[in-house]
């Protein structure tokens, strides 16, 4: 499964294209999700943290059921230092997208999350 699927016959891929099941087909759609996943590419490759957990956040109330920004919100928060909150969005994310592999990186971040609690500074993490 390459998507998060909702309750109502509507799937999200990765990257924000929707998918809204009518009948018997589904139609594609690009809408406000996939221009913010292009956002939050460009604030993560520039290290902007706080863009990136505000953006997140914010995407996470409009549209529950796309996973992605609970994976860049819990990158963010972790590369802001704010662990509790980025295991939060990390184990969310792992219970709800287990067996889909493009989300595989939120377990990869806790283990590292883990580790860094052994150290005394904080290494930048990404996904």
């Amino acid at each position: 499964m390459t998507s998060s699927v909702s309750a109502c016959g509507v799937r999200y891929e990765f990257n924000g294209i929707k998918h809204v099941r009518q009948g018997l087909g589904t139609e594609a759609v690009v809408w406000d999700e996939f221009a913010t996943f292009e956002i939050l590419k460009e604030l993560e490759k520039q290290g902007h943290w706080v863009a990136v957990r505000d953006l997140c956040e914010e995407q996470i109330q409009k549209t529950p059921e796309w996973l992605t920004p609970y994976l860049c919100a819990g990158v963010a928060h972790a590369n802001l230092g704010e662990f509790d909150e980025a295991v939060r969005r990390l184990e969310y994310l792992e219970r709800m997208a287990a067996s889909n592999l493009q989300y595989s990186a939120a377990s990869r971040v806790l283990k590292q999350l883990q580790g860094e609690a052994l150290h005394t500074e904080p290494r930048k993490l990404a996904h």
